[in-house]
Parts: structure tokens; sequence; C-alpha cells
């Protein structure tokens, strides 16, 4: 077991990108009160009930109309999170994200951007929400992964207070660059933390100072930039941890969002019926690792649930049944409460050898960038 996705010196990603349009905003025009005609007053009876049977009749339509055709998108402003019953925000990392030429090839906008300062100079830094850079202009949501320690740094010492002034830099630092924009700032703190490849990798016990460290860093994020959503993240499942990624979850109290990082791989699926048994998988060490796993986590601690990164893995095929697969699932639970799909983000990230792009040059997974451009 590895990584899902190579990384670059220092095991931080690497992050193409560049800045976008405006947000997306609500459609339709105000509707005059039924009843109701300028200048007020109250119309004669005979226009009541003329208004009463073409009421019924439109009615009628409008019922047909709907339940006839799937809407193809369902765009969500970011002055507020998505409604419940089926809307999520839907987006992208990597290729053309900014420029719009990712959301002109699949169809629907951008709805939130994915992005990582991982190390503990850009975490600090944020270049690329910075004036000129690739997001600098960018009004829409964003999840930005920030890392946490670094190299020969420790989960026991950022539980006794030794790294509060980076991560205290790191929060004035977004709110800085961040507060003026519309749409709201999910911070990924930690993530895949779960996962033996990054410093801040959470081992048998290591638990507790990971959770002590992790209500520190809660404290100065509640202090400085409030208005942002603190993101609890974890790989699909453990690797080579120890524990029960759920005995490092440091409370609902201390966390805004659950997130997952799911790609497909080990297991590989390629059919619908091993999609569907993917989904209620658990890891070696117990821990929740199909996506259904990760959904019911997140509702019994009262969390709507994201998926910063996904895709498909083409080093281990082409499959339509994993995009048809998670299509359906933001589909099904999509919404901002608990136990929702609040949003998702593809890893459309080039390099790795192009293993993971469904956009963009040397498409390697053509059946499934096909599908998921017909879905979406």
């Amino acid at each position: 077991r590895s990584h899902p996705h190579a990384s670059s010196p220092g095991g931080q990603h690497v992050h193409p990108s560049t800045p976008s349009e405006t947000a997306p905003v609500p459609t339709g025009e105000p509707q005059t009160p039924a009843g109701t005609r300028p200048g007020g007053g109250r119309p004669p009876a005979w226009v009541l009930w003329l208004a009463a049977g073409l009421a019924v009749v439109l009615g009628v339509v409008t019922f047909v109309v709907v339940a006839g055709d799937e809407p193809e998108s369902s765009v969500v402003g970011t002055e507020a999170p998505p409604a419940a019953g089926g809307q999520w925000l839907s987006g992208s990392a990597g290729i053309e994200v900014v420029d719009g030429g990712f959301a002109d090839w699949r169809g629907r906008d951008v709805e939130i951007a994915g992005s990582w300062s991982d190390d503990n100079e850009n975490m600090v830094e944020m270049w690329q929400l910075q004036p000129g850079w690739e997001f600098g202009d960018w009004d829409r949501p964003m999840d930005v992964a920030i890392g946490a320690i670094g190299p020969e740094e420790t989960w026991r010492e950022a539980a006794a207070g030794a790294y509060d002034d980076r991560w205290r830099a790191s929060m004035t630092k977004l709110r800085e660059l961040w507060a003026d924009r519309p749409g709201t700032l999910y911070v990924r703190f930690a993530h895949e933390s779960n996962g033996n490849w990054y410093p801040w990798s959470v081992s048998w016990g290591e638990q507790d100072d990971f959770k002590a460290a992790w209500q520190r860093f809660r404290e100065l994020q509640q202090e400085i930039y409030p208005e942002s959503q603190l993101v609890f993240c974890v790989n699909r499942e453990a690797v080579q941890t120890g524990l029960d990624w759920r005995e490092t979850f440091p409370g609902a109290e201390f966390v805004d969002v659950m997130s997952v990082d799911y790609y497909n791989q080990y297991p590989y699926v390629d059919t619908a019926e091993e999609w569907q048994d993917s989904l209620d998988d658990y890891d070696q060490f117990g821990g929740p690792k199909g996506l259904a796993r990760h959904l019911e986590f997140a509702e019994s601690v009262g969390l709507p649930l994201a998926v910063s990164e996904w895709s498909g893995n083409a080093d281990e095929g082409d499959s339509t049944a994993f995009i048809e697969g998670m299509n359906e699932f933001f589909r099904e639970h999509g919404g901002n409460g608990p136990g929702q799909v609040l949003y998702e983000i593809l890893f459309n990230v080039e390099g790795y050898d192009e293993k993971f792009i469904l956009y963009g040059d040397g498409v390697r997974m053509p059946e499934s960038a096909e599908a998921y451009r017909r879905l979406w």
C-alpha cells in the first residue's frame, strides 16, 4: 500500500492552476404574489376563478416537465452552502480550473477549487492566493490543504504549543488574503494523517497528542478567522499507522467538515457490483474505508462530508463504473446537513504520469473522462 498519488520532493503535492471568473449565482426573477396586481386591491371574483384554473393547468405541466427532465446542473451560489435535497458543490483541482477551460469542457461551473500549501513555508506564505498568482482573484469556495508539522517535528511538541506561532501566522495570512472574498474557505489541516507518507502522519501512541494539537489549532482558527471552516480529512484507509483513524478524531466541536480523499485503487473497482461491494468496506484496523462508511461516520458525529480529492487511476484501469458510482453517490447524498455530501473536488492535476487526469493533454482514461463529462 502506498500514497494514492506520487508526490514532489518533501512529500508535498505539485499543484498547477491559474484565477477564475465570478462565482455562479442563482437565476430566476422575483415573482408577483398570486392574487395581487399593480396598485393593490382585490380583483373581481371571475378573475380569481380563471387564475385558479390556469394554476391547476400550469401545475400539471410543471410536474410533467420536472418529473421528466433531469436537471443539467445543480450549480450552487457562493453566498450560502448548498441546500439539502441532492445539491452539492462540485469542483476540481489542477488543469484550467481558473481560466474556465475545465468548466467549459464538462458543461458545469467549477463551484469549489482545491489547492495545497502543505509544507512549513508555504502554509505561511500562501503564494497561490496572493495577488497576481494562480488563485489571486478566485472568489468562489476553496479547499486548501495546509499541512501541519514538518520533518523532525512531533505531535508531542505540537500538543505543547511548539508550533503555535507558525500556525497563527498561517491562519493570519489566510484571513488577510481571503477575508473579503465571498466564497467560503475550507482549511484542510493535517490532511491524510492516517497515511504514512506525510510528516504529520499519526501512528499508534500519538493519537492523544494529535488530538490535543488539533484542539490548539482549532482555538487559533476560531480566534483569528472563525469565518473559515476547519476540515478533518483522512485518506480512504489507514496505511501503516497501527490504529483505527477514528481514534484520532478530535471531537465534533473542533471540526466543521469531515472529509475523505478517495481514489479508485486498493481495491480497484471495474463493475457496478464491485463498486457496490466497496462502499461498505472497513480498513485493516477496523476504520471506515468504503465511501458509505465514511458518510456514516460523518453522520454519527453530526457533520457533513466532503470528498476533497478523488479520481480514477489509469495505472489500474479505465473504469466508468467508478465514475458512475461516485456521481450516483453525490446525487443521492448531496446537501449540507450531517451525513450529506457538502462538496467534492476532482483531482485533475497534471503530472504523476497523467494517471489521474480526466481532462487535459495525455488523458489515459478516455472512457472515464466521457462518463464524467456526460454525468456532470
